[in-house]
């Protein structure tokens, strides 16, 4: 039987891998003159973060919408508890796409505002995600408290299926 609160820390420790990349690669453009040449250097990195976002950040938010989120609604009444951290589930998927339009297409961000607009979206990520990541941490007692224990492995199986098929 699969343990959420062990599945759950296990992909949060992943993903926080990525977090902590966004804000160190944010750190690297960061100079008084915003360095375009940073960005060319870092464009491999920023590629390989844009991938990794995309191919375990954004499955693990469709299982916790699929799986998480309406269990959470159904134990608390439908008080719309989630819907804050739907929302921000839709910044995140912006931000990431915006990585993205940096990664695929780096002429055309290739001047100083680009750089410190890119900066910016690194930064706006990783402390969105830091602040959402730790949040949901807050949900698992709330599960724990009131599922059965089947229901809870079911719980965590829909929430590692995502990350089973990544690995």
């Amino acid at each position: 039987m699969q343990n959420l609160p062990r599945v759950s820390h296990e992909h949060h420790d992943r993903l926080l891998l990525y977090v902590d990349q966004l804000n160190s690669l944010a750190d690297r453009l960061s100079s008084d003159s915003l360095d375009t040449t940073r960005l060319i250097e870092g464009l491999p990195e920023l590629r390989e973060l844009h991938d990794g976002l995309t191919n375990m950040l954004i499955p693990h938010m469709e299982a916790v919408e699929a799986a998480v989120y309406p269990t959470l609604e159904r134990l608390l009444a439908d008080r719309q508890t989630t819907a804050p951290m739907a929302r921000e589930h839709v910044e995140i998927r912006r931000l990431v796409g915006a990585i993205g339009e940096f990664a695929e297409h780096p002429q055309a961000h290739a001047d100083r505002g680009a750089v410190l607009a890119l900066r910016r979206v690194l930064l706006r990520l990783y402390a969105l995600l830091k602040a959402h990541l730790s949040e949901e941490e807050l949900y698992i007692p709330i599960l724990e408290d009131n599922l059965t224990p089947a229901q809870e492995a079911a719980l965590a199986r829909a929430l590692d299926h995502v990350a089973a098929e990544r690995l």
